[in-house]
């Protein structure tokens, strides 16, 4: 696999799962995204105001059960007067995919020059976040490897059309983050292994054709011991019950290396239907109850791979 087409095998992994989601299920998914558009044109998340982390999300939500929305024009004009440049590896790469996103679903764009982003700041921020050694760190000052910065930094190179710099050595420091029990720790230094970073690490491992099957199996079985007695997967071994990003980066990677059957579908299932909001959109875990479009992005992600898994 190579970087060029993560992007596209995600989605292409993602659709046909999509086109089983029932006609009532999307229509009030898609409800409470465009309910969270506001008058800018961006979206907001649970703070309130445009924000690019959560247009992002909602462009990508949009994209999967309502490509030809009005909401993705309304969302070119707030791309538009974004003014200050992304701050890290995950605003840059917020930026890049809403572009690619409008670029493919909104037919404003054409007429908002002005919103063509200029890639020398976003490659200067990337640059100020590289490590000498190769990856990304997760602020500009740390002196260790971020697997999650490292993954998004690679991913933004991609969508620049560049090569990502030092790569090389960006995979010797992601392996570095491996941890005993076949999952990876997010950050150089730390020793607990976490879902979403192992995730992230397996991501950018397999894209460079850089993790060897014994690896894979053993993070395959790490990521299963993370699903808890809810039935969604843990942020990490600590924590007693499952959260919706853990639980949608879990299955996605789980899928990748081959090792769903080791997963309980039904408790992912029952979970699934807890985070549900009965108004649209999903929560994070268990006690959360305010639903927002990142969460609906996981929510509608593992409930498409569910149908994958188990059609009706």
């Amino acid at each position: 696999m190579t970087l060029s087409s993560y992007l596209e095998m995600l989605d292409e992994l993602i659709r046909p799962g999509i086109a089983r989601l029932s006609d009532r299920f999307v229509a009030t998914q898609i409800r409470f995204v465009a309910s969270c558009q506001q008058p800018d044109g961006g979206f907001g998340g649970r703070q309130g105001g445009s924000d690019l982390y959560y247009t992002d999300f909602a462009l990508r939500t949009l994209s999967w059960l309502a490509p030809g929305h009005a909401a993705f024009d309304r969302a070119a004009g707030y791309l538009a007067r974004v003014a200050s440049p992304p701050r890290d590896a995950v605003e840059c790469f917020n930026a890049l995919n809403a572009r690619s996103l409008l670029e493919r679903h909104s037919t404003d764009l054409a007429d908002r020059a002005a919103w063509a982003l200029n890639p020398l700041p976003l490659i200067e921020r990337l640059y100020g976040h590289l490590l000498p050694g190769g990856g990304f760190a997760r602020l500009a000052d740390d002196e260790g490897v971020s697997a999650y910065h490292t993954f998004l930094g690679a991913l933004c190179f991609q969508m620049l059309g560049a090569d990502m710099p030092m790569s090389e050595g960006a995979i010797v420091a992601i392996k570095t983050l491996k941890c005993p029990d076949g999952g990876y720790a997010e950050l150089a230094g730390q020793t607990v292994s976490q879902t979403n970073a192992t995730a992230a690490a397996v991501a950018f491992l397999i894209m460079n054709n850089a993790m060897p099957p014994e690896t894979m199996a053993s993070t395959g079985r790490f990521l299963a011991q993370m699903q808890s007695a809810d039935g969604g997967l843990k942020p990490h071994a600590a924590v007693d019950g499952g959260d919706l990003l853990s639980t949608f980066t879990g299955l996605m990677t789980l899928w990748g290396l081959g090792g769903l059957p080791q997963i309980d579908t039904a408790g992912v299932a029952r979970f699934l239907r807890r985070m549900a909001h009965p108004n649209g959109g999903f929560l994070a875990c268990d006690g959360d109850d305010s639903p927002d479009v990142e969460y609906t992005y996981y929510g509608v992600g593992t409930l498409a791979l569910l149908r994958l898994l188990t059609p009706a």
